[in-house]
């Protein structure tokens, strides 16, 4: 099997080491990352200026995996490789592991998320991967020990332009009390800015970084993985509101000028 994997935390993270190691023996594996992170950089491309990439080789770069370092976004990333980098077309797409989880509305934001969708529009198979970050120091081996479980279960499912985004809980909470195969959330968030003069009265705002969920909705990504599961989320790119397009067919369009 022919996989590619990607992330958004940048080719020296550990989580993207840690995958790595832990699918290697499904076939031959790919790995086009970010040369630097990318969290929340969500699903842009770069078009006004050249990617440069540059192959490390596995004696050069810890984590022990050859590797191209590209200094663009995640989704670049993967449709750099596929388009041009690989030799062949990947079999499958893989991204993460990510240092946070994924879920609810964060998924419009992340760049984890956006390098297994840019890998879906191209027809690609591609799962996402993060783990909910607690205290300490995390645990990747076990924590790609279990996206490997998952990824064991959903390999004979998967089909040509599926997404599946997986989200594993924190380690600080025990072991997973199982996988819940839930939708994602849409409850808005409730963060805040945080603001500072400068000695010259420029004004600047910075993103916190403690941010909440402005309601609980249960059997949703984000509540079964505060809880302790393992979320399983199939998404897709069609964005269409089938509900509001039949509403909306159903106006009465005059002949515009």
């Amino acid at each position: 099997m022919r996989i590619l994997l990607s992330n958004d935390d940048g080719i020296d993270a550990p989580g993207l080491a840690a995958l790595y190691h832990a699918v290697s023996d499904l076939g031959a594996v790919t790995v086009a990352a970010p040369d630097s992170p990318q969290s929340a950089a969500g699903h842009g491309i770069t078009l006004k200026s050249p990617l440069t990439v540059r192959r490390l080789r596995a004696s050069d770069h810890a984590g022990g995996f050859d590797g191209i370092r590209v200094d663009g976004r995640p989704a670049d990333c993967v449709r750099l490789a596929i388009r041009s980098l690989m030799p062949e077309p990947p079999q499958l797409v893989l991204s993460g592991i990510n240092r946070g989880a994924n879920v609810g509305i964060n998924i419009f934001y992340s760049g984890t998320v956006a390098a297994a969708a840019e890998a879906a529009m191209l027809g690609y198979p591609a799962v996402a991967f993060s783990v909910r970050s607690g205290e300490g120091e995390i645990d990747w081996p076990t924590v790609a020990r279990r996206c490997r479980a998952v990824l064991d279960r959903l390999l004979p499912a998967m089909k040509p332009a599926e997404l599946v985004n997986v989200n594993i809980p924190s380690l600080a909470q025990g072991p997973p009390r199982g996988v819940h195969v839930v939708p994602q959330s849409t409850a808005g968030l409730t963060d805040t800015y945080l603001r500072h003069i400068d000695e010259e009265g420029t004004e600047r705002f910075r993103l916190a970084d403690e941010y909440g969920f402005v309601r609980r909705e249960p059997d949703t990504d984000v509540v079964s993985l505060s809880e302790g599961f393992i979320t399983v989320t199939p998404l897709h790119v069609d964005m269409t509101d089938g509900r509001r397009l039949r509403a909306l067919r159903e106006l009465n369009w005059p002949a515009l000028p």
